[in-house]
Order: structure tokens, then C-alpha cells, then sequence
């Protein structure tokens, strides 16, 4: 395909990490609808999951030395791609952004950047 000839066979044996499948952020909001959000078309509020599943947020119990959740997916980005980079001295950061840049407008993405930014690594 055009993807794997513009990347060649060097990118394509490398290991990536994809933040969207690697960190379960349903946690974060099953059950609830943080700040009454609703869709910008109908207005109706978005409804609420009703799976079950544990709400683990940064202060969900227990608690690390840190005072920052265990169970909390969401609150590991800076230890993992600091782990990863000792362990990988070939590891980079590859951004993919939407055609409207509304990456940049995300809090999470733009933090995740910063703090790769911040250790040094290729980006």
C-alpha cells in the first residue's frame, strides 16, 4: 500500500504505542456524565453507560505512596513513556493529527506532548 512504501521497512518493524488502545478511559466516566455534557446537534444530554463497570478515577482508593490512584489507567502516562524511553533507546513519539487540529484542543493530548516534549524524546 502507499502507507507502507512512504514508512519503509524499518518503520514498519518498530513497536508502537497507541495511547487510544492502551489506556481504558471508559473508567473514567462510566456511569456518569461528568459536567452535563450534550450533543451539539440535538442538544440532548449524552446519556450515561449503564455496563457496570468500576469508576476509577486519580483518587479511587488505593492510593500510591504519591497519594495518585493504583487502579486509575489515566495517571501513568509520564511513568510509562519514561519507562519506555530508558527501555527502547530507539523509542519516538509519532503524532497523528486530525485534518482540523482539534488535537490541539484536547487538555489530555496536548499534555501528553509536553511532557514527551519535556523528557527529550524524538517526536
Amino acid at each position: 500500500s502507499t502507507l507502507e512504501q512512504m514508512l519503509g521497512p524499518k518503520a514498519l518493524a518498530m513497536t508502537y504505542w497507541v495511547c487510544a488502545f492502551s489506556v481504558n478511559q471508559h473508567f473514567s466516566i462510566c456511569g456518569r456524565n461528568p459536567g452535563g455534557s450534550s450533543d451539539p446537534v440535538t442538544g440532548m444530554q449524552h446519556p450515561v453507560c449503564d455496563c457496570g463497570s468500576a469508576t476509577l478515577l486519580n483518587d479511587t482508593p488505593p492510593l500510591a505512596d504519591d497519594g495518585r490512584s493504583v487502579r486509575c489507567q489515566m495517571n501513568k502516562f509520564d511513568d510509562m513513556i519514561a519507562f519506555l524511553s530508558a527501555s527502547d533507546p530507539d523509542f519516538a513519539q509519532v503524532i497523528a493529527v486530525d485534518r482540523r487540529f482539534e488535537l490541539f484542543g484536547r487538555a489530555w493530548c496536548v499534555a501528553e506532548l509536553a511532557v514527551a516534549d519535556k523528557m527529550g524524546m524524538r517526536q
